[in-house]
Order: C-alpha cells, then sequence, then structure tokens
C-alpha cells in the first residue's frame, strides 16, 4: 500500500522551571515553520494542565518533507534550543519513510509504525 504522507508525534518532557522558555521557543518554531515550509501539512503542540509534557504531532506530505524540515532554518537553530529546556520520552513515525528518512529517524531513537491498511482524504 503506497502511502506518502508521513506523521510523527513526540513526547517532550520539559525540565523543571523552563515552561516559559520551552513554550517560547515552540511558537517561534510553530511560526517559522508555517511561514517557510509548504509541504509541512500539520504541525501542533499539545501542553498537559502543569506544563510538563508536550505531545507534538507533525504530518508532511512525504519523505523529502520531512527532511526538509529537519535541514531547515527553523530546525536548525531551534530545535538545539528546544533540546536543552526538555528531552524527547517517545518519537513516533507513522508512514513509509525513505531509507533516508529512516536512519535520520534513528537517531532520534524513533519507533516506526509502516501503513498496513485504511486510508486518508
Amino acid at each position: 500500500m503506497e502511502h506518502s504522507r508521513i506523521h510523527f508525534t513526540a513526547e517532550f518532557i520539559i525540565n523543571e522551571g523552563k515552561n516559559e522558555e520551552y513554550k517560547k521557543l515552540i511558537q517561534e518554531m510553530g511560526k517559522m515553520v508555517e511561514d517557510n515550509e509548504p509541504d509541512t501539512i500539520n504541525y501542533e503542540f499539545y501542553l498537559n494542565r502543569d506544563e510538563t509534557k508536550c505531545i507534538v504531532n507533525e504530518t508532511y506530505a512525504n519523505s523529502e518533507a520531512a527532511l526538509a524540515h529537519n535541514n531547515s532554518v527553523a530546525s536548525q537553530t531551534l530545535l538545539p534550543k528546544i533540546f536543552d529546556v526538555a528531552k524527547i520520552n517517545r518519537f513516533d513515525v507513522y508512514g513509509n519513510p525513505s531509507k533516508e528518512l529512516q536512519k535520520l529517524l534513528a537517531s532520534f531513537g524513533a519507533q516506526t509504525y509502516n501503513l498496513f491498511a485504511g486510508f486518508s482524504r
């Protein structure tokens, strides 16, 4: 079954006392991605009530768009700052990523789930 979209779901644990800095960084990151990455279809951040965890949902048109996101100015400049105030606790990838994207995702410890059945409109 061929389906080119790639979906990421990541859970971040925010370092104690770094909530405001984290929120500022993800707002800036979201704005940069929205303005500069047209093949990023979905880019959403969800905070739990006490703002100690954040779930990030991302959808890319294809593997090339996900790779472009990784190489973007936003990821190259802001992601290191985000990793200074939060850590990835879980990173799941849904879809059929290219070999190049699989290699990159492995460096983040991502678990990949290949599409088995279903559809997307």
